[in-house]
């Protein structure tokens, strides 16, 4: 057995065992105890994270996660998955972040000085654009295990008249526009509301007991989400030929887009009464080139807006 083979195949056999020694390797594999000691400080080299305890009861340990057995890829195939990677460059915060960094420069020093030369030159070419936000959503990782332990943590909030507390079991994590966000079900509403992950301030666990989700995944959700009618208005806006090329470059309000034959324009779209803010909030930006029709409620806050921005000009 060559050198490396019998590496690869060392790699395979730690990585199924919690603890061994060096002297029960020697036998497995037929070579010396000098011979192993000598392979396991090259697999540490390699980044195997090994842990020794001498004496009594003593033995190799592999620290925290396990390492995977080597991939052998095809350059374009590697070339690929450094790109998927490097698409998380512009997301600001991120679970795993660290460990995302370290093997996108893992994988950078692996190509060929031709492959190098060709991901420099491509990096200039091509981003994965995400807008810039300056909160940071710092409990993702939390959040993540939460969802998939479907364990229930207790947060505080922030929201606009201040911090509030709740009780909530996540579904998952799923980002747009550079923001996180947790749908999850509210012991306090008895049910699913959905949480900006950058305006979670703090994190607890608890005993709480689990209930049943109707939903296994966050992909679950989001086509709810997108499907249902339940608890929402109907949206419908005016828009200008101006408010027409401005709205049909949001993404969210895109697709709601209708434009006439004179290039004038509507917005007709349900709303579910949580995103209503939101939506409110996208019309306002578009100035006078965009009038809401309804709902009511969509046209009082506007005038609450109007009469506000007014008095700050008095």
């Amino acid at each position: 057995m060559s050198k490396t083979t019998r590496l690869i195949e060392l790699l395979f056999y730690i990585n199924k065992r919690h603890k061994f020694t060096a002297r029960e390797l020697a036998q497995e594999f037929n070579v010396s105890y000098r011979t192993i000691l000598r392979d396991l400080d090259e697999l540490s080299g390699l980044g195997l994270p090994l842990y020794s305890e001498v004496g009594h009861g003593g033995g190799y340990y592999v620290i925290a996660e396990k390492m995977l057995p080597p991939l052998f890829l095809k350059e374009t195939e590697a070339i690929a998955l450094y790109f998927s990677f490097q698409s998380l460059e512009f997301v600001p915060t991120l679970p795993f972040k660290t460990e995302t960094d370290y093997a996108l420069e893992k994988l950078y020093q692996h190509f060929s000085h031709e492959a190098r030369k060709r991901i420099k030159k491509m990096n200039g070419r091509i981003a994965f654009w995400s807008p810039p936000r300056h909160k940071q959503a710092r409990y993702l990782d939390v959040l993540l295990e939460a969802a998939v332990e479907r364990t229930p943590i207790a947060i505080t909030y922030e929201k606009e008249d201040g911090l509030v507390e709740r009780m909530i079991q996540p579904i998952g994590l799923y980002s747009s526009h550079g923001f996180w966000y947790c749908p999850s079900y509210c012991f306090t509403r008895n049910a699913i509301r959905l949480f900006r992950a950058d305006r979670i301030k703090q994190v607890e666990r608890t005993r709480t007991e689990p209930v049943d989700l109707p939903f296994q995944t966050v992909q679950e959700w989001l086509l709810e989400a997108e499907e249902t009618d339940e608890e929402s208005f109907h949206f419908l806006v005016k828009l200008s030929r101006k408010g027409v090329r401005k709205a049909q470059s949001i993404v969210d309000v895109e697709r709601f887009v209708k434009v006439e034959e004179d290039g004038n324009g509507w917005i007709e779209a349900s709303v579910p009464e949580q995103e209503l803010p939101y939506f409110i909030q996208v019309i306002w930006t578009l100035g006078s080139e965009a009038v809401i029709k309804e709902p009511q409620v969509a046209i009082d806050r506007i005038k609450e807006k109007m009469q506000a921005m007014w008095t700050n000009y008095v």
